[in-house]
């Protein structure tokens, strides 16, 4: 269709979802704050304002195109709304902007530069400040400017909801329930929340400093590269077409003082190698299906919260990363005579939820820090190198070979390619055909020599894995194997990625990372010289005992809050008599009703002789959503409780304390 905008006839696209998207496809960009294409539209920051028809001043974000509209962008009134808008922000933001993790980078700094606002008409107010820097996620309230891409972030896209707006007014803030910690929730640490963050409000927790200090203590430093960080340095040191992007990272270590440096596909090559075996083994005794993917430790940790029944469909080989320390601390020290205690291993990587994975009390100890993008940026920058002076240097060898599959894992359907690529050498294969099912889902066929038709689904973002599961539960899709990135398209997506991080740039990355592994000589796992050599030396057949020992792992049901009661009526009886009675206050069961309940057992304790005996906490969450409200009397849970069921079992319960059987009802 055809519009008028600030005087000249543009075509858009009839399709575009609002003129804000329309405008930036035709070269204007919008200003705004608020405003994620992935997400639903909120139109909070009010900075997207547009004269319409020469009367109406609305924002482009919420505004539908129609043929022949009038658009101005940009008039003396427009101008000035805006200005004031910033000013109002940043009369209540935290503006230390030198320490501040998004100096540079920060929308709201930029606008403010744009706007020419060297000073505020507006006095500086303080709002209640909340830092958590506890965590792999970092959360500052005083630079949060309430624009919600966080909550939409984790909500929509992600379908977690770990955190969202409390209290009003002045007063509100982003906290995750209860003003908790973000570990003792049900985050799964994809770091989308940061990604998206226009301000600093939350950022990554920087492990620059044990590099230093491994270095100081004379540790033995090895590093290792994910394919996804080489694609985004390039854009973030503008050298998109530079195919020597790793090379001149590896040359940078170096100059620091790492030992080694490792390609982390290398280590793709071999887990889609012992994946692939793994799922025909599966595929011919036809169990634990369909097999899902293991490389995203977001995706692991939502399905040990989510979806226990399925971790034994989970694949127990351990991702490219905690696969390689594995190789490193137990088979290359040895080669090296280096004590395994004596090297740190610092995996450089695009996401933040690798730094919880090599947390984990399963893989503690194989890999010692890890970086994101954005540390590595910092790290670069601190040295003071020219990255484009640099003369790049290869890999070290024996992991510093990968083929094209093994760089493919930094983007979504790579894991699954990779995959197919050792089955079609493994067994005989006609076909192979690739189809999008719907954004975020792709589903690749793959017809058998015998007839037999396996169907593999590469899905991104958690919520899009959501609906894909609940659709395999239900019976209304057949799989057999499936890749989950919890990333929008993949790992070049990750939360550790510079900003901005939005589809444009994400899409850019993939972009490059394809034209990177194009140059690659190795297509499949099968043809890496140095994997195989791993195999022939210490691991044997794929599957092997030694490579169950050593690259496999299991994954266990993880409660998804954790576990903690708040005293709301407190008894000093003896233990023996009493009978406690936790009253989950989850969102779930908040929504139920939980809170009425808890009100009408306080008024019971106050009405009733036997109800004395009652010791009444509040607790967050049950496991048992789907049946809510529910209230746990010592170890029971009543489900889709009301005050009748509640009584029921705490006399009950009453009863077997006491050994009374005959404990009137009449009392009740």
């Amino acid at each position: 269709m055809k519009i008028i905008v600030n005087g000249q006839e543009v075509e858009i696209r009839d399709d575009a979802r609002n003129v804000l998207e329309a405008l930036r496809e035709v070269g204007i960009e919008i200003p705004n704050l608020c405003y994620l294409s992935e997400a639903s539209i909120y139109g909070a920051c009010r900075m997207c304002l547009v004269e319409v028809d020469g009367k109406d001043i609305v924002t482009s974000c919420t505004l539908a195109p129609r043929e022949g509209m009038v658009i101005k962008t940009h008039t003396p009134k427009i101008y000035e709304m805006r200005k004031g808008i910033l000013q109002l922000l940043l009369a209540s933001h935290d503006g230390d902007c030198t320490t501040c993790e998004m100096n540079g980078k920060c929308k709201l700094q930029k606008y403010a530069q744009e706007f020419g606002l060297n000073t505020n008409r507006f006095e500086k107010i303080s709002k209640k400040k909340v830092v958590d820097t506890g965590s792999i996620i970092i959360r500052d309230n005083g630079k949060c400017i309430l624009c919600g891409d966080c909550v939409r972030a984790c909500d929509e896209m992600q379908s977690i909801a770990a955190i969202d707006f409390a209290y009003r007014g002045f007063e509100t803030q982003v906290l995750p329930s209860f003003e908790e910690k973000l570990e003792n929730t049900e985050c799964v640490f994809c770091g989308q929340c940061v990604a998206y963050c226009p301000t600093g409000a939350l950022a990554i927790r920087n492990d620059v400093d044990k590099i230093y200090k491994a270095l100081e203590d004379g540790k033995y430093v090895i590093g290792m590269i994910a394919p996804a960080v080489r694609a985004s340095l390039q854009e973030e040191f503008g050298l998109e077409d530079d195919i020597a992007m790793a090379g001149r990272i590896v040359s940078v270590l170096k100059m620091i003082g790492f030992q080694k440096v490792f390609d982390v596909a290398f280590s793709a090559d071999l887990v889609a190698y012992e994946e692939a075996h793994e799922f025909i083994e599966r595929l011919e005794k036809g169990e634990k299906l369909p097999q899902f993917t293991s490389c995203c430790p977001a995706w692991v940790k939502f399905a040990e919260q989510y979806y226990p029944e399925y971790l034994s469909n989970l694949s127990t080989v351990k991702s490219p990363q905690m696969a390689l320390g594995a190789i490193i601390k137990k088979y290359y020290s040895r080669e090296i005579g280096v004590n395994p205690q004596d090297i740190v291993l610092v995996s450089i990587v695009p996401c933040t939820a690798k730094k919880f994975e090599a947390e984990r009390e399963e893989f503690k100890g194989d890999v010692d820090i890890v970086l994101t993008t954005r540390e590595l940026v910092k790290l670069i920058k601190s040295t003071g190198v020219d990255l484009r002076k640099v003369e790049p240097i290869p890999f070290d060898r024996p992991y510093g070979l990968s083929s094209q599959s093994g760089l493919s894992f930094g983007k979504t359907g790579g894991v699954l390619g990779s995959v197919v690529k050792v089955i079609e050498e493994k067994v005989k294969v006609k076909d192979v055909r690739t189809t999008t099912v719907r954004e975020g889902v792709q589903l690749t066929e793959i017809e058998l020599d015998n007839g037999r038709v396996v169907k593999g689904y590469a899905v991104f973002g958690l919520g899009n894995a959501r609906k894909l599961i609940n659709d395999i539960k239900n019976g209304v899709i057949d799989a057999d194997v499936v890749e989950v990135m919890a990333c929008n398209y993949g790992c070049v997506g990750g939360g550790g990625q510079p900003y901005p991080n939005d589809v444009r740039t994400r899409l850019r990355r993939a972009k490059i990372l394809r034209d990177t592994l194009s140059i690659d000589v190795l297509v499949s796992p099968t043809e890496n010289f140095h994997m195989r050599e791993l195999y022939n030396k210490y691991l044997g057949q794929p599957l092997s005992h030694e490579c169950h020992e050593t690259l496999h792992t299991h994954y266990k049901h993880r409660k998804r809050v954790e576990e903690a009661e708040i005293d709301i009526l407190p008894l000093p009886t003896e233990e023996s008599e009493k009978v406690k009675v936790s009253v989950c206050l989850g969102t779930s069961c908040y929504s139920k009703g939980s809170y009425e309940l808890l009100e009408q057992l306080i008024s019971l304790t106050n009405k009733e002789e036997w109800a004395k005996n009652l010791e009444i906490k509040g607790t967050f969450c049950v496991e048992n959503c789907g049946k809510a409200p529910n209230v746990v009397v010592n170890d029971r849970i009543v489900d889709e409780a009301n005050i009748e069921k509640i009584k029921e079992v705490a006399l009950d319960e009453l009863r077997r304390k006491k050994g009374d059987t005959e404990v009137s009802k009449s009392n009740v």
